[in-house]
Parts: C-alpha cells; sequence; structure tokens
C-alpha cells in the first residue's frame, strides 16, 4: 500500500510528464480498438457475404486440378484450370450419406461470354425483315420502318468523316475502303427506289456494307455461373431477384446480374444519366465542382446521335415540339436541340432527368437485350473452340445489402445444362444427336467419336478422311447445330441438371463453425470412395477476393505494431527524463535503506497506474467511437467498398476479446517502456545523487 501511495504521489508530482506517457498510452488503446473493430466488421462482412452468395462454407473441386479454384478469377483475369468431377449426382450421394454436417451440395461451373446485338441499323434492318416475312403485315408499320432505316443511314452519310488517325487500318479493311462509293450510292433517290421493287437487295446492302461504318459498343462480355438456378435459389439467402423471374426448373435460360443489366446492356446516355443522378444523391456530388460528372454530360452531348437515330421521323417530329417547350428555345433540329438538352448543370438537372425518361426514353432501345427476349450467347469450350447457344433471358438479380457493387455483380447465372454444352461437354440429346452424325460420316469407334474430343481419351486419329470428318463434326457441335434448334424451348427433369459433369461445388454446412472438421471429413470420404475431389473453405476458393481481409489484418497490425514502437520509445524517453530529474529523490531513498527492488517497483507501479487510468480512458473512448459508428455507420466511398462494407455504410461492432488483448498490450508496452528508464535509474549512486543540486 505505502509503494502505491508514493506512485501516485510521484505522478502527481509529475504531471507534464505522466500527462505526456498517458496521452500516448489512450491515444495507442484508441487506435487498436478502433482498427480491430474495423477488421472484424470488414472480415464478417466479407464472410457473410461470400458464403451467402456463391462459395457456401466449402467448396469442392477435382484432385487433379492443374491450379487452385478461385472462383472470382485468377491474377491474369482468367479463370482457372480446376479440371472437372464426372458425376454429381455419385458425388453427392455419398458426400451427403457420410458427411452429417453438409446441408446442401449446388454443382456449378464459371465461364466467360459475349454477346454482339448490332447497332441501330443492324437491329432495324432485322425487323424490317421480320415484317416483310409477314405477307398480312401492315404496308403502313412497313413503310414506317422504311423511313426510319432511310433516316439512320442519312446521318451517316451527313456525319461520316475517316480519322487519318486510324488511316491505316481503315485502308486494310474493305468496308472503309468502299465506304465513300456506297455512301454515294445511298445518297441517291434510285437507290431507295428499289426498297418497292427489290427490298431484299436494299436490306442487304445496307447491313453489309452500311451497318459497318457505325460504331457502337454493342459487344458485351460477362462472367457467369452454370448451375441449378431453382437450387441456387433456395441455398444462397442473398440472392434476389430482381426483374423478370427466375429460370424456371429444368427450363434452359439465362439471368443477368441486374448491375451488368443498367451498367452494361442499358442504353449508354441513359446510364450515365443515372449514375450522376446516384453520385448527387447518395455521394453528395455536384455538376459544377466534379470533373467526372462534367465528363459524363460532355459524353452525352457529344453522342446526342445514339438517340435521334432510334427514334422514328414521325416520333421525332413529336419530340422536336416538346423540346422546344421545355427549353424555351427556337432551335429545328433534332441534333441541336438534343445536344442543348443534354447540356445539364446543378439546376436543372433533375428536371431533365425526368423529362428523358417521360418523353424521349420511350422511343429508344433502352435496353440491348430485352427480359424475354431469346439470344444467342457466344463462348469458348475447354479446348478452345467457338460455342454459341440461343438462350431466353428471364429476368436480373442481385444479392441484398451490396446490390451496386461491381464485385458482386461479377456473375450471371446460366442453367446447368446449357453451361456443360456451352463448356465443351455433351449432353444425353447432344450426345444421341452426334452419334448420328458420326454413322452419317463414317465414324463409329470410340477412338474417333465426339466423346474423344471433350475428354482425356486416346488421341484422334489423323487420317486424312476421316480427319476431315471429324473437323465438319466439330464445326457442327461447336455452333452451327446449336443456333438452328430451339434449345431454349427444351426441358429437363432435376436428376438431368443435376447429373453429369460439374467443375465445383458449393457445400453449405448445418453447423458452419464445423467447417475444419468437415474438410478433413471430406477429403477423407473423397480418398476412401475415390471421387477424385478436394475440399477447400470459403477463403480459399474465392482466391484473391477472399484473401484481402487477411491482407488488410496483416497491415493494420503492422501499423499498430509501428505505431505502438513509436509510442514505446516516446514513452521511454519521457520516463527516462521524468526519471533522472528525480535523481537526487532516488539516491536519497537508497541513502536511507532503500533497496533496488524497491526503485524498480515503485517505477513499475507508476508506470502501470498511468497504463491502467489512461488504458481505460482510452478503452472508453474507444468504445464509444465504435458504438457511435455502429449506430450511424461509415458511407461507402464508391460502388467497390459496398461490397466489403455488406451495404451502403460500414456499422462497426465490438468483440469484447480485443478489447482485453488491446489493454494488456497496452499495459505490457508502457512497463517494456520502464525497464530501460529503470535500469538507469538503479544506477544512480546515493553519494553522487546527493551531491546534485536541484
Amino acid at each position: 500500500m505505502l509503494i502505491f501511495k508514493m506512485a501516485l504521489r510521484n505522478l502527481k508530482l509529475n504531471k507534464l510528464k505522466s500527462l505526456i506517457v498517458g496521452l500516448i498510452i489512450m491515444a495507442g488503446t484508441i487506435l487498436a480498438i478502433l482498427g480491430n473493430s474495423f477488421v472484424d466488421t470488414l472480415s464478417f462482412g466479407m464472410k457473410k457475404n461470400l458464403i451467402n452468395s456463391v462459395t457456401g462454407e466449402i467448396q469442392i473441386y477435382s484432385s487433379d486440378a492443374k491450379e487452385k479454384l478461385s472462383i472470382f478469377g485468377s491474377m491474369d483475369g482468367g479463370n482457372p484450370d480446376v479440371g472437372h468431377i464426372n458425376d454429381f449426382h455419385k458425388v453427392k450421394t455419398i458426400l451427403l450419406a457420410g458427411v452429417p454436417n453438409i446441408k446442401t451440395i449446388i454443382p456449378m461451373g464459371t465461364n466467360f461470354a459475349m454477346f454482339n446485338p448490332g447497332n441501330i441499323l443492324d437491329i432495324k434492318l432485322e425487323e424490317l425483315r421480320a415484317l416483310l416475312k409477314n405477307p398480312n403485315e401492315d404496308p403502313g408499320k412497313i413503310q414506317i420502318l422504311k423511313d426510319h432505316i432511310q433516316a439512320i443511314v442519312l446521318d451517316v452519310v451527313s456525319g461520316y468523316e475517316i480519322n487519318p488517325e486510324n488511316m491505316s487500318y481503315l485502308m486494310s479493311n474493305k468496308d472503309f475502303q468502299e465506304a465513300p462509293k456506297n455512301l454515294k450510292i445511298v445518297s441517291e433517290k434510285s437507290f431507295w427506289d428499289k426498297f418497292t421493287s427489290n427490298p431484299q437487295e436494299v436490306i442487304e446492302f445496307l447491313a453489309n456494307k452500311l451497318a459497318p461504318l457505325i460504331f457502337d459498343d454493342n459487344m458485351l462480355y460477362f462472367s457467369y455461373i452454370g448451375t441449378v438456378p431453382t437450387l441456387f435459389q433456395d441455398s444462397f439467402p442473398l440472392f434476389e431477384v430482381v426483374k423478370g423471374s427466375n429460370i424456371p426448373e429444368g427450363k434452359r435460360g439465362f439471368l443477368l446480374n441486374d448491375n451488368v443489366y443498367e451498367n452494361m446492356v442499358k442504353h449508354r446516355v441513359a446510364r450515365r444519366l443515372d449514375t450522376i443522378k446516384k453520385k448527387i444523391e447518395k455521394e453528395k456530388m455536384t455538376i459544377a465542382k466534379t470533373k467526372e460528372l462534367q465528363e459524363k454530360i460532355k459524353a452525352n452531348i457529344s453522342e446526342a446521335a445514339v438517340i435521334y437515330t432510334q427514334i422514328t421521323p414521325a416520333d421525332t417530329k413529336n419530340l422536336i415540339i416538346d423540346l422546344q417547350q421545355h427549353l424555351n428555345s427556337q432551335k429545328q433540329e433534332i441534333r441541336d436541340l438534343l445536344q442543348e438538352f443534354l447540356a445539364m448543370d446543378d439546376q436543372n438537372f433533375f428536371q431533365r432527368y425526368q423529362f428523358f425518361y417521360a418523353k424521349i426514353a420511350p422511343h429508344l432501345i433502352l435496353y440491348k437485350i430485352k427480359i424475354g427476349d431469346v439470344f444467342p450467347v457466344n463462348a469458348f469450350t475447354k479446348t478452345g473452340f467457338s460455342s454459341s447457344l440461343n438462350l431466353k433471358l428471364y429476368g436480373t438479380y442481385h444479392y441484398k445489402s451490396f446490390e451496386s457493387s461491381p464485385i458482386a455483380g461479377n456473375f450471371s447465372i446460366m442453367d446447368m445444362m446449357s453451361f456443360r454444352e456451352l463448356y465443351g461437354f455433351l449432353t444425353p440429346e447432344k450426345r444421341k444427336e452426334t452419334q448420328e452424325l458420326e454413322i452419317e460420316m463414317g465414324l463409329s469407334d470410340e477412338q474417333e467419336s465426339m466423346d474423344a474430343m471433350f475428354t482425356k481419351s486416346r488421341p484422334l486419329e489423323s487420317e486424312a478422311g476421316k480427319s476431315q470428318n471429324l473437323k465438319g463434326l466439330q464445326k457442327h457441335s461447336m455452333g452451327e447445330g446449336n443456333k438452328k434448334r430451339n434449345s431454349w424451348e427444351e426441358v429437363y427433369s432435376r436428376e438431368a441438371m443435376e447429373n453429369g459433369v460439374f467443375l465445383n461445388a458449393a457445400i453449405l454446412l448445418k453447423d458452419p463453425t464445423k467447417i475444419e472438421a468437415t474438410i478433413e471429413a471430406i477429403n477423407l470420404i473423397s480418398k476412401e470412395n475415390n471421387l477424385g475431389i478436394q475440399a477447400v473453405d470459403w477463403k480459399d476458393s474465392a482466391g484473391i477476393v477472399g484473401q484481402l481481409t487477411t491482407v488488410v489484418r496483416i497491415l493494420l497490425y503492422l501499423s499498430i505494431f509501428i505505431i505502438f514502437t513509436v509510442a514505446m520509445f516516446v514513452m521511454m524517453n519521457a520516463i527516462l527524463m521524468a526519471t533522472l530529474e528525480r535523481a537526487r529523490e532516488i539516491g536519497t531513498m537508497r541513502a536511507i535503506g532503500a533497496q533496488k527492488s524497491f526503485i524498480l517497483s515503485l517505477l513499475i507501479h507508476e508506470t502501470f497506474i498511468l497504463s491502467f487510468i489512461f488504458g481505460l480512458i482510452g478503452m472508453s473512448i474507444g468504445v464509444f467511437i465504435v458504438l457511435l459508428i455502429g449506430k450511424i455507420g461509415i458511407p461507402a466511398m464508391g460502388d467497390v467498398s459496398t461490397f466489403f462494407f455488406s451495404g451502403d455504410r460500414l456499422y462497426l461492432t465490438l468483440n469484447p476479446i480485443h478489447l482485453i488483448t488491446v489493454f494488456i498490450s497496452m499495459t505490457v508496452i508502457a512497463l517494456l517502456a520502464t525497464q530501460y528508464p529503470a535500469w538507469k535509474a538503479l544506477k544512480i549512486s546515493p553519494l553522487e545523487a546527493m551531491q546534485k543540486r536541484e
């Protein structure tokens, strides 16, 4: 008790030095609590998001995989080579029977796809072809479409120019070499007179000679997951259909991520306006002060043509009147009116935004693919050949709480049967079709079969005739045959969807706390039953995305270590100065019989009291800040951060274990900082200290 009272007295006598050391302890405690809370909340949110959206607690894939599974892609942007497993039904049956903790197994596979809907001229020409095929079609409707096509073409003629920077490329491209001649042809009245006598000739000329001259961002690229869509929806709680519906049970189809649909498929002027609106409302940006928004406004003005070329001449006349009234303008040309309209600022943006969707958008192709459309999905098989399937777009989906994140929007959804076919694995129907072709082409043995092309079987024979037949068969299977059949109308049972090849599978557990034990059990059963699979947890299967929290935590701990190290030296210096200033006092105590152990204990008590008092203050402030942020949240800066924040704001949480750990750590650091000053104090001799003046 005496030493405790003496320690308190000494701290009061050296208030400034005590306050400096105490503030350092307090600041370190606050930073450590906030940092740990931030990383814990981030880690928990990412874990919840990944497990409940795509990875599950565990992923399984081939034990013979050449590369590690990374659902979100590898460092080079491609999909890793994880091989495949032949029989999902067998794997599912054995695992469910042998591992009681498994709740659900969802078959999967990932790949890239592309789709080119064509530019506005391609689309309108295709519409005209469809109308002309119907002998009972209204001639007035056909004439309206012809007038629209003519307006599009004449706009191309009036605005077409060759950029000298691209001259070398243009001169090597036949379409552009012939562009001046072709533009002159379509400018003449005689060309359009042929629409009555020979419409097909006009259509083909425009499709082959004029449409390639129109540049547009038509090509769409997206990643997709092949799975059982209804099982996927039932298994992952964050999955939510936004537009349309999910792919029905047993049907082929496609489900786009809503983020892709709104930011890639939507009309580019409309999506820029949506982005500006979002930035203004959510991020409190202004057009006047934000270069990013100003660039979007300029891009819209320069691309007014992508609006008026989509509007029929009759609708254009009405829109001109509406724009003149809305802008209070006397301009007569739709191009000039639209450019004036799109030159938006902070004062008129929301008014013009509403006008755009009320008066202009109804006349546009607002989405390149509409819900319910059947469109060709082009992909590459695992052997590198092009493959195509016509699939119906049933709807769009997102993951609740981080809807706008591009990371969450990385994947669209496809039924497993279509995925297998696009990836190069034969369905029973496709196998039957190719067997008939094999018989017809004289390819009968296993070595020459289509199965050999898509498995690890023996190499194909290289006899000239058979090789030629095989190339023809391969060409048929890789696209031409796909385009001829209405694959989107085919129906399959759940058993057929689940049976067959898969690349990887998500496993959801009854008890998520037993991930490691379940992984061990799966790997053991795989060896015992020769399943050829390996299991990894959600973090490893997500690849670099799953490792981000570990990286953030390492960086945090490194930062805290540096801060604590600096704090320790600052405290050491402050304590040393305070100790040396008390040299006379320490010498006097030594002279009257105080042992070195007593002096050491006194200094340690002083530091411990400082650590306890200011550590508690720092912990209280840190807890208060965490609880405050836990209520109001930290706003996400940009769409990417919404994935890591699990929404638009990050709400911090407390971990009692970390509070205790931080408090003990700061106390230990403070005590370590005392050691050198204490050692210096113990070297002071009583005689030397007594001789020093105050």
